[in-house]
């Protein structure tokens, strides 16, 4: 697998796209870091979008980020994603925050069948 890490600075109150697995790929999302830099609490929420089934599945919602805090998602749990799911973030009006997601990438495995 291949880990890749893609980092925002986020506009407040604005849905934003952190990832999208490409074409023939699938991955494994293994790190999300959200960091508050405003000096008051602001919520932070993420989720997952499967497009197979056209269905944005909450993460996490409205988590109290605190002053100068952090949210850090690692270790032995991770989403598998498919070609053309995506990782959505949004923070809260009013903040000033960063988002890093990372995906370890692998190619897509095809198996072709003979039909006699």
């Amino acid at each position: 697998m291949r880990p890749v890490s893609n980092g925002k600075n986020l506009v407040a109150a604005t849905k934003t796209t952190m990832f999208v697995v490409p074409k023939q790929q699938v991955g494994k999302w293994s790190l999300l870091w959200a960091i508050n830099n405003t000096s008051s609490a602001k919520n932070f929420t993420a989720w997952w979008y499967d497009k197979s089934t056209n269905t944005e599945v909450s993460i996490v919602s409205d988590y109290p980020l605190a002053a100068k805090t952090f949210l850090r998602f690692d270790g032995g749990a991770y989403v598998t994603l498919e070609e053309g799911d995506e990782i959505r973030v949004q923070v809260e009006a009013g903040a000033t925050a960063s988002c890093i997601v990372t995906v370890e990438l692998e190619p897509t495995s095809v198996v072709q069948f003979n039909q006699y």
